[in-house]
C-alpha cells in the first residue's frame, strides 16, 4: 500500500468496515450541546472519562470508527500492540462520555477496534460514518458548533439549496454504510464526491506557507482522483498547483466549486490514486466517486445533513 492511499484509509475512509444494521429506537437528545470544537475546519469532541482524564475525539463523516490506544489508556483498558501492526484489539463501546457522545443509531451495541494512531496523529479516538449514521446534523462552520438535531429537524431553504445525498442500500432499502455521496460541479463538469468532513491535508512547511499559515500543518482538505486532477491541469495551466504538497502528493487550487445552489471557491485538492476511490471507497458507497469534499470547501456554509431522509440543506 503507497503512503497516500494508507494516508486516505485513515482520514478519508474507514479504517475497518463500517458498521451497518437496523435502526435502533433513539434515547432522549443529550440536554447540553456537545462539546465539540472545531479546529481549523474540522470537528472534535472532548469527552471526559470517569477519570478525569479527557479524550480528543475526531469525528469524520468519511472515516471509521476506534479507539486509539492513546485513548485506551487513558480509560484502562487493556490491549497489546505489535511493533508494525496497526490493530491492537477490540473494546465494547467505551461509555464514558455521558449522554453528550451516544453509541451509533446503527449500532448501539458496537465493538470497537483499538489502533495504534500513526505518527503524527494526536486524537484518542475517531467518531466516523456509522456514528452520524440515521441521526440529523448541524455542521456550522461559520460558528465552529456541531450539534445532533432532532429526527428530521431541517431548516426551511430555497429548494436550490437542498440537495440529495446518495447512500449505499441493501434490496429492502436500507442503508448498508453510512458514507454520503453528494455531487458537486468544478470546471462545468458535474462530479461525485464523499461528503467527508474529516478530509485532512498534512502539508510540508512549504505548502502550508503557500496556503495561508506555515504554523498549520494539518488542515482541513479535499481529495481528487489523479486522473481528474491530471485533466484539470491539461486544461486550466495557469491554475495554482503544488507538486509535491500534501504527504508527498500533488495539490491543486480550482477557482470555483458549485454545490447545493452556490458557487464558492477558490479551494484546494490533493491528489489521492484513482483506485483509492473507484475500488477502494466504492465498496462502501452506492457508486464511484472522484474525490471527497471537507472544510476547505465547508468553510463558509452552515450544513445541516438528515441521514435516514439522506438530505443536505446548505445556507451561507
Amino acid at each position: 500500500m503507497t503512503r497516500s492511499l494508507a494516508c486516505l484509509v485513515l482520514l478519508a475512509a474507514p479504517a475497518f468496515a463500517a458498521m451497518a444494521g437496523d435502526v435502533q429506537p433513539e434515547p432522549p437528545l443529550p440536554p447540553e450541546p456537545l462539546p465539540a470544537r472545531m479546529q481549523h475546519h474540522r470537528f472534535f469532541i472532548d469527552a471526559q472519562a470517569p477519570s478525569g482524564q479527557v479524550l480528543h475525539l475526531f469525528t469524520d463523516t468519511g472515516g471509521g470508527m476506534n479507539l486509539t490506544t492513546t485513548g485506551a489508556d487513558k480509560l484502562g483498558i487493556a490491549y497489546e500492540a505489535e511493533p508494525g501492526e496497526q490493530l491492537a484489539g477490540t473494546t465494547p463501546w467505551p461509555r464514558y462520555a455521558g449522554a453528550g457522545v451516544l453509541p451509533p443509531k446503527s449500532a448501539p451495541d458496537a465493538t470497537l477496534p483499538i489502533v495504534s494512531p500513526q505518527p503524527g496523529l494526536t486524537f484518542d479516538g475517531m467518531l466516523g460514518a456509522p456514528w452520524f449514521g440515521g441521526r440529523a446534523w448541524e455542521w456550522d462552520y461559520r460558528a465552529g458548533t456541531l450539534r445532533l438535531l432532532p429526527d428530521g429537524a431541517l431548516p426551511e431553504a430555497d429548494p436550490a439549496h437542498v440537495v440529495k445525498l446518495g447512500f449505499q442500500r441493501d434490496d429492502e432499502g436500507r442503508h448498508t454504510t453510512h458514507f454520503p455521496r453528494i455531487a458537486a460541479r468544478i470546471d462545468g463538469e458535474e462530479l461525485q464526491f464523499l461528503f467527508d468532513t474529516g478530509a485532512t491535508f498534512r502539508l510540508d512547511a512549504a505548502a502550508a506557507e503557500r496556503l495561508g499559515d506555515a504554523l498549520v500543518r494539518e488542515r482541513a482538505g479535499n481529495f481528487i482522483t489523479m486522473e481528474v486532477m491530471q485533466r484539470w491541469r491539461e486544461r486550466h495551466p495557469d491554475w495554482p498547483t503544488i507538486d509535491k504538497g500534501d504527504a508527498g502528493m500533488a495539490m491543486i487550487q480550482v477557482p470555483a466549486v458549485e454545490v447545493a445552489g452556490y458557487r464558492t471557491g477558490p479551494a484546494w485538492f490533493s491528489a489521492r490514486p484513482d483506485k483509492a476511490f473507484h475500488e477502494y471507497m466504492a465498496q462502501w458507497m452506492d457508486m464511484p466517486v472522484d474525490g471527497a469534499l471537507g472544510g476547505e470547501t465547508f468553510r463558509s456554509f452552515r450544513i445541516t445533513v438528515d441521514y435516514p431522509a439522506e438530505t443536505a440543506v446548505f445556507e451561507q
